[in-house]
């Protein structure tokens, strides 16, 4: 049952007025062969059962973003050229009008800090949680990696900050090597 900011987003999304219900699955195998989890799943795991693979690296408006997952869903959504409203009396949910979209439904990660990333030459790339404000819906093939996103506490100023530094698996990057893009999505 989707409430709340879940309902408002995946609605926002499709441009339709908010829907009750909506299939989630847990994971999703990637194409360099990593499983993505999702918070969804996580949470009904014992602590020491959690894996915490469910942060990924996505492409977000042609920028790479960390983001969280919270579940993963298949929509049933108009095509594009039937989103415009029309007056012939052509039925818009026909078969032929509609399509799946495979999306995340996912909360971001802040930008990394500019000074811990300055001064550790690029290497800590240290982020806080986004929360609620962030959620959001990302197609599947957005998602590009599953990364680490370890707690950690520098201090920052003088304060102590709850923060979030990036681990990625290395190597990854030349998991695709060869693969075409497919861009019909």
């Amino acid at each position: 049952m989707l409430r709340g900011e879940d309902a408002r987003v995946i609605a926002e999304y499709l441009g339709l007025p908010p829907i009750s219900k909506v299939r989630r699955w847990a994971r999703l195998q990637l194409p360099n062969g990593q499983i993505a989890r999702s918070e969804f799943q996580e949470l009904q795991r014992a602590p020491e059962d959690t894996r915490m693979a469910r942060n990924v690296k996505v492409i977000l408006n042609g920028a790479v973003r960390i983001a969280e997952v919270r579940y993963f869903a298949r929509l049933v959504a108009r095509t594009a050229e039937n989103l415009a409203d029309n007056d012939d009396g052509e039925d818009f949910d026909a078969p032929g009008h509609l399509q799946f979209d495979d999306i995340a439904l996912v909360t971001l990660y802040s930008h990394p800090h500019p000074h811990l990333l300055e001064q550790s030459y690029g290497v800590l790339a240290s982020c806080t949680k986004l929360g609620e404000a962030s959620l959001q819906v990302v197609k599947i093939s957005a998602i590009q990696a599953v990364v680490a996103m370890v707690p950690h506490r520098p201090v920052i100023n003088g304060v102590a900050e709850e923060r979030y530094f990036l681990v990625e698996k290395t190597g990854m990057e030349i998991a695709r090597f060869g693969s075409e893009e497919n861009n019909d999505e």
